[in-house]
């Protein structure tokens, strides 16, 4: 397997990412045509540009400058009495900063102390079920023995529905659950023990993006890291086939993609429709 570094990263397809493996378990068509020029997805770039916005400013100053250049044009107004200011969809962004940049708790966690050996953006590698399998970590002490994942959520607190666990649960709960971050933290847990032979505490800290931003650590409990990572072994070699043409992939049938390339060659009764 080739060497992985901060340039080659995201280019590279040698290894299997979380991001990609859940792509694949959404629609394995759909993540076939993408990953082939085949299919360009349409979607709302502001979420991921306002998370990346905000881990870039904690990564580095330099960072923080690089990701402003590459996305200026997306992020800061072009005309008006706000020309060269953030659009007002990504104001939040330094209000989550703002709420973190100052809080004793945050920098002790995210920054470490003086004497403590602390990387930003470390990137991990290892296999899982024979799969190579690459992820990069936002924060971690290796001289403490924890990781930290940057998370922006809409709410933390708000009450929702969960259909998983059947209940009214915050809606960190969903979120975390809803995108598979157990088992993300799980798998980072896992390639890094690959990596050092040691085991280190995943922390999520949280950041809201209402109007006065809400923020919390949140530790995943031990059954949820590992029923994470069980999930991800029990598909990642299915999904690898197909990433790497191997297996023909299957289309789920309710993506854009897949309406696209619908044809009415069937007829649906109401029964049909309400035991699907």
């Amino acid at each position: 397997m080739k060497e992985l570094t901060q340039e080659n990263y995201y280019s590279d397809k040698e290894y299997l990412t979380n991001s990609r493996f859940k792509q694949y378990q959404q629609c394995q068509a759909k993540a076939y045509a993408m990953e082939n020029g085949e299919w360009k997805e349409e979607r709302d770039e502001t979420p991921l540009l306002l998370g990346n916005y905000v881990h870039s400013y904690f990564e580095s100053k330099e960072a923080h400058e690089a990701f402003l250049a590459e996305n200026g044009a997306k992020i800061l107004a072009k005309s008006g009495k706000n020309k060269g200011k953030l659009k007002t969809e990504f104001v939040i962004g330094d209000k989550m900063i703002a709420s973190l940049k100052d809080d004793e708790g945050f920098n002790r966690l995210y920054h470490g102390y003086a004497s403590d050996d602390v990387r930003k953006e470390l990137i991990v590698y290892g296999e899982i079920e024979g799969v190579p399998v690459k992820g990069k970590l936002d924060s971690i002490n290796l001289s403490r023995g924890y990781f930290v994942d940057l998370k922006t959520m809409k709410s933390i607190y708000s009450d929702e529905w969960s259909a998983e666990l059947k209940k009214r649960v915050p809606a960190s709960v969903n979120n975390i659950l809803g995108f598979g971050y157990h088992g993300q933290l799980g798998l980072y847990r896992e390639l890094l023990k690959q990596m050092t032979g040691q085991n280190f505490r995943p922390i999520i800290v949280a950041v809201s993006k209402e109007a006065v931003p809400d923020k919390d650590i949140i530790r995943i409990d031990e059954n949820w890291l590992e029923e994470g990572l069980e999930a991800i072994k029990a598909d990642i070699v299915k999904v690898w086939k197909v990433a790497t043409g191997q297996q023909e992939p299957k289309k789920c049938g309710r993506c854009d993609y897949c309406r696209s390339k619908k044809k009415l060659d069937q007829v649906m009764s109401l029964d049909d429709l309400i035991n699907m």
